[in-house]
């Protein structure tokens, strides 16, 4: 008896894994023996201290603030509005009202 799969499955898997190690193993010995300037490629990739990437308008921590205080007080007063109107007198007006059933039809 063998202990070996032979199924096709495993076969297919077996030929991937062979290329996988291949494709790699020409990746590794292409950077190791130098078919690139391994110094000109990581300087390309290395972003240079004088960039400054695009700013927000509001880059001011105290003008933030500000704007912050202005819509908390704006929110504050919103809602005085809403809690005056909810102390005093409601009136409920009722526009669609399902007609009532009369009792012992159903």
């Amino acid at each position: 008896m063998s202990n070996q799969n032979t199924s096709g499955k495993s076969r297919v898997q077996t030929a991937l894994l062979a290329a996988i190690a291949g494709l790699l193993a020409l990746d590794v010995g292409d950077r190791y023996f130098g078919g690139t300037d391994t110094e000109a490629t990581t300087a390309a990739r290395v972003i240079p201290v004088s960039y400054q990437p695009e700013v927000p308008a509001l880059t001011n921590p105290i003008d933030q603030r500000r704007q912050m205080i202005s819509e908390l007080k704006d929110i504050d007063r919103k809602l005085t509005q809403i809690d005056d109107r909810l102390k005093g007198r409601l009136r409920v007006e009722v526009t669609n009202f399902p007609a009532p059933k009369a009792e012992g039809k159903e």
